[in-house]
């Protein structure tokens, strides 16, 4: 009972973060309901936060003290590496671009900071070490991927690119690939710890 209790508030704060920064935003803009989705879902943030969500309303339906199947284990570490990596690159490159206060400074905390802190506690807690192999890095790097190729083609149609290190309209393709690259050595690099810490 306490651990559905647990997952429960976890995806309920989880969802309820998500449909705020949508308000918000929706709320601004004066695009198209379909053009507002499509920019929304192209910030790697709140991809990685829906996954997070999801994770937590599986454990909610699901309640179990620790992940014994393998492939969980797989998909809830890469989870956990893409909100990471979220949380770092805010922190280091994102926070002093813009001034946030009230819902929003909420949000902002709540996105890229509070909700990565309690997933990693959370995997560090449910994943017993011995389920992971570093075979499992090259998996890990296909959402990251997929989500280059979408945010790409988001801009190339719209002109809108989410973060200024993908935005090929100020830094052109080359720098945009090069970034992408020192990027993904982040995601590598962090697969890698989290790997080893469980094995």
């Amino acid at each position: 009972m306490a651990i559905r209790f647990i997952a429960g508030a976890l995806a309920l704060v989880s969802w309820l973060s998500l449909l705020l920064q949508w308000t918000l935003m929706y709320g601004r803009t004066s695009y198209s309901l379909g053009h507002t989705l499509a920019r929304f879902f192209g910030y790697f943030t709140i991809l990685s936060n829906t996954l997070v969500a999801i994770s937590f309303s599986l454990w909610f339906a699901f309640p179990v003290p620790h992940l014994s199947n393998p492939a969980e284990g797989t998909v809830f570490t890469a989870i956990c590496v893409y909100i990471i990596i979220v949380a770092i690159i805010y922190h280091l490159l994102l926070r002093k671009l813009a001034t946030l206060q009230g819902l929003d400074q909420l949000v902002n905390a709540m996105l890229h900071t509070w909700l990565p802190v309690l997933y990693v506690i959370c995997w560090q807690l449910l994943l017993p070490a011995g389920k992971l192999g570093f075979h499992l890095i090259g998996y890990f790097l296909i959402f990251p991927v997929l989500y280059l190729i979408y945010v790409l083609l988001l801009g190339l149609k719209t002109g809108h690119y989410p973060y200024p290190f993908v935005n090929v309209l100020e830094m052109g393709y080359p720098t945009v690939l090069r970034n992408a690259v020192f990027i993904a050595l982040a995601f590598v690099l962090f697969s890698c710890l989290l790997i080893w810490w469980k094995l």
